[in-house]
């Protein structure tokens, strides 16, 4: 009886991870997660729960775990955040060396810190927006993969 009652338990906790897992926003498709030149990614910020104190200089740090540059030049990803109805832009960033990489593949993933801004509506960001801006060319096949953007 004690055997089929920690059975039964394991299998609702199994049951329970798997729904949380569907349901979390912050765990999204990977195409969800991938900013190109023509297409924006979205990004829910985890850890965005609790208001950031006014005092303290609150980072947003985004991890790339992909990336695939364009044969026709550089781009530049370029972070926004979502302040009450706002949109601001935060920073920009580049990946360096200019070269295909995915931490699924064994690379280590690349991480940008950003300075959250000092505005009352921006102390308890839910989302972010990436997008690709060519430097040179038109940026055709650029895309960048995020794996996670966390509030730190």
């Amino acid at each position: 009886m004690r055997y089929h009652l920690m059975v039964l338990i394991a299998i609702c906790a199994a049951a329970t991870f798997s729904m949380l897992g569907i349901i979390s926003p912050v765990h999204a498709n990977e195409g969800d997660m991938q900013a190109t030149v023509g297409k924006p990614a979205t990004i829910a910020i985890s850890g965005a729960t609790n208001p950031a104190p006014a005092d303290v200089g609150t980072r947003i740090v985004v991890t790339v775990s992909g990336y695939e540059p364009s044969k026709t030049g550089p781009v530049t990803t370029v972070v926004s955040v979502h302040c009450g109805g706002d949109t601001q832009e935060i920073g920009r960033f580049g990946i360096f060396p200019d070269e295909a990489f995915s931490a699924s593949a064994g690379t280590q993933p690349q991480r940008f810190s950003f300075l959250l801004p000092d505005d009352p509506a921006c102390r308890q960001p839910r989302a972010i927006t990436i997008h690709l801006e060519p430097q040179t060319g038109d940026g055709v096949g650029a895309s960048v993969t995020i794996g996670s953007a966390n509030i730190e």
